[in-house]
Formats: C-alpha cells, sequence, structure tokens
C-alpha cells in the first residue's frame, strides 16, 4: 500500500487541508491582531487629541481672565471681575481639524451651579444653600427629603435630619450596605449613592412633575454669532486693522425653565468646603440656569427669574447689586451671588476615524488646579 498512488494522494489531501486550516487561523487571528492594534493606536491618538484640547480650554480660559474677548469679540466686556455668556469661553466653538484627526471642546461654568459639599461642613450643621437645594427639588415637584438626605451625606455628624438618612439607619441596612460619606462628595456621581436619588432621577428621566412642565427651551445663554475663521484671522494678526466680525446678539429667544432635567447640569461638588462664604462656591447671576435662580428666595416668581435673564441678555451684570430692585434681600446677594466664576468643566473629545474619546475636567482658574481629570 505504500507505493499506492491513492494511499499517496490520501496524505496529500490531509496535508494540504491541514495546511489550509492552520493557514486560516493563522489569518484570522493576524486580522484580528491587525485590527486590534489599528483601534489601539486610534484610541491612544484620539486621546492625546483630547488631552491637548483640555490643555487648549485651560489656554481660552487664561485668555479671557486676560480680557482677550475684547479683541476678539465685539459686544464682549474685557473686565476681568465678571464672567458670562459673552466671554469666548462660553462659545460653541466648532470641531476643529487636528493632525489625522478633529477635536471638540466645549468649556461651562460650575459657579452657575449649586455647591453640595457646602450643605453643611465641619463648622455650621447647615448652610444656605441647603434651603437653596430644598426649593430646587420643590420647584421639581419632588420632596424636599431629598436634601435631608443629600445634607446627612455630607455633614460630619451621623445625627439624621428628619427625612435624612446615616449610616447606621440606612446605609448599612441596605443589601450591600456601605458608609454615608458625612465629607465633602468626590464627584457628581456620587449623588447615586444618596437615598432618593435614582438613576432614573439623577439623569432627568422622570419623577416629580417630568412631562408636565409647558415652554421649555433648551438653554438661556442668548445667541451668539461666531466666525471661527474670522479667530483665526485675528489671532495670526491677518486684517488687525479690521474690527472683529464676531459679535453676540441677543435675539427674541423664549425665556423659561430648561428642557433638562439632569441633576449634574445643576449641581456640583467643588468648591471651597471649609468656608461656605468662600466666592469659590457662590453663584454666578451671570451664568445660572433659570431653574438654579428660580430656587434662590421664596419670593422668586417666574416673572422676576424672566427678567434676570433677560436684563443679562442684553448686558451682563458688572455687581450682584444690578439686581437689588429683582432680589432685595442683601444677606442673598452679599453671601450667595457673584458675578464672576472660578470653576470650569472643560470637555475635550478627540476624534480619529471612528474612535472617540472624551475626557472631562474641572479646572479652578484662579489658582489652575485640576479638582478632577478623567475620560468619560
Amino acid at each position: 500500500m505504500w507505493n499506492s498512488s491513492g494511499y499517496v494522494l490520501v496524505i496529500v489531501l490531509l496535508v494540504t487541508s491541514l495546511l489550509v486550516s492552520v493557514s486560516a487561523e493563522f489569518l484570522i487571528t493576524a486580522q484580528t491582531n491587525v485590527n486590534y492594534i489599528r483601534k489601539f493606536s486610534e484610541k491612544m491618538r484620539a486621546h492625546y487629541i483630547a488631552k491637548t484640547g483640555i490643555n487648549l480650554g485651560t489656554f481660552i480660559l487664561e485668555a479671557d481672565r486676560r480680557g482677550a474677548s475684547v479683541g476678539i469679540l465685539t459686544g464682549s466686556s474685557g473686565d476681568s471681575n465678571v464672567d458670562s455668556y459673552r466671554d469666548i469661553w462660553a462659545l460653541d466653538f466648532p470641531e476643529m481639524p487636528f493632525e489625522d484627526g478633529t477635536l471638540k471642546i466645549s468649556i461651562t461654568d460650575e459657579n452657575a451651579k449649586i455647591n453640595l459639599s457646602v450643605l453643611a461642613n465641619e463648622v455650621v450643621d447647615r448652610s444656605p444653600y441647603y434651603s437653596i437645594a430644598q426649593r430646587f427639588f420643590l420647584n421639581m415637584g419632588l420632596p424636599m427629603d431629598i436634601a435631608d438626605a443629600l445634607i446627612d451625606w455630607v455633614d460630619i455628624d451621623d445625627s439624621r435630619f428628619p427625612y435624612g438618612a446615616e449610616s447606621s439607619d440606612y446605609y448599612q441596612t441596605l443589601p450591600h450596605p456601605y458608609k454615608a460619606k458625612n465629607a465633602e462628595m468626590d464627584s457628581i456621581q456620587e449623588m447615586l449613592l444618596v437615598k432618593y436619588i435614582t438613576p432614573e432621577l439623577y439623569y432627568g428621566l422622570g419623577g416629580g412633575n417630568f412631562g408636565l412642565e409647558t415652554n421649555c427651551v433648551d438653554d438661556n445663554r442668548g445667541t451668539t454669532h461666531f466666525d471661527m475663521s474670522q479667530l483665526m484671522k485675528t489671532a495670526s494678526g491677518k486684517n488687525a486693522p479690521a474690527p472683529p466680525a464676531n459679535s453676540f446678539k441677543t435675539l427674541e429667544n423664549p425665556i423659561g425653565r430648561e428642557k433638562s432635567r439632569r441633576l449634574s447640569d445643576y449641581f456640583r461638588v467643588t468648591g471651597e468646603r471649609s468656608d461656605y462664604l468662600s466666592e469659590r462656591n457662590k453663584i454666578n447671576i451671570n451664568t445660572a440656569s433659570f431653574r438654579v435662580l428660580s430656587a434662590l428666595t421664596d419670593t422668586m416668581t417666574d416673572d422676576i427669574v424672566a427678567e434676570i435673564i433677560r436684563r443679562r441678555q442684553e448686558k451682563p451684570f458688572s455687581s450682584v447689586d444690578d439686581v437689588k430692585d429683582l432680589i432685595p434681600d442683601d444677606t442673598v446677594r452679599r453671601n450667595i451671588l457673584s458675578v464672576r466664576s472660578y470653576i470650569f468643566q472643560i470637555t475635550a473629545a478627540g476624534k480619529v476615524n471612528s474612535t472617540r474619546v472624551k475626557i472631562v475636567a474641572i479646572y479652578a482658574r484662579d489658582n489652575k488646579k485640576f479638582y478632577y481629570a478623567g475620560e468619560e
């Protein structure tokens, strides 16, 4: 049989089949590895583009602090003690080409939000921001009990507020027990650990008067006209004698409660924990949302809030006393409100082909400190 041509043919066919099978598996493995390496390379490049975007965001904030808005955008204030939606950091920057990918950055004002970490601290068992949080949830059609749970989460003791929750009476009794923080919160997502705050509520997908509010708007920033090409010419020194084409225009946009009910759009956790009266904790009336402004005092009607927004769209407030006729409480104006912002959120998304990496950073402009920076 060893001399049989048929037997040899069978051997050849078996060996050939084995080689084809091994080769196919090798090619599939090689192709998988190549795709993985390509994807990994794209992700790394997108990451570095996004990281560059964070640095660019800090540069924009510093340029704005030095009054660069005046040379680029007409209608902008050069007062470094005033921050508003007429500053360059507030622009809706278009997606920009960047090497072999693209970069999209946006900057938002954290001082437009309510700082949860100072509802209480090591000195006071409750600050004025606690009452503001109560009114905020009440306006959302939600129980004020949520504010009690939040203040119990950040205060330093284990004594429960009337409708709050502490470690011993609630968190330690859960199927997967944990302790109340009793300290400054590390991130806004930490709200999801607090009693009453479900993912549905946190992400603004339901609860309270969800779906019942009318005449809601996307935002109350006002309308800006921005010419990116003109900005690039101005920055490079071209057409320097000509006035900048970029301008701010306040159009007849409706004013009202924002459509978003996502809690992270209205609350923050960074500021100055040790002193609730610190400027870093104050709410900027030039950038605060309709929902936050409505919660400042018991007398904040929709008409008053709409008037504040209308006035600031015409001209940003240069002093908290500019709203003295609308917010007559001196204590609130002096201790809670500001026209200046210190902490900003920078979001940078780098994209290479179909791979996208987003980095979010919380940045304090006055001391150039990052509270947080990470991929999301």
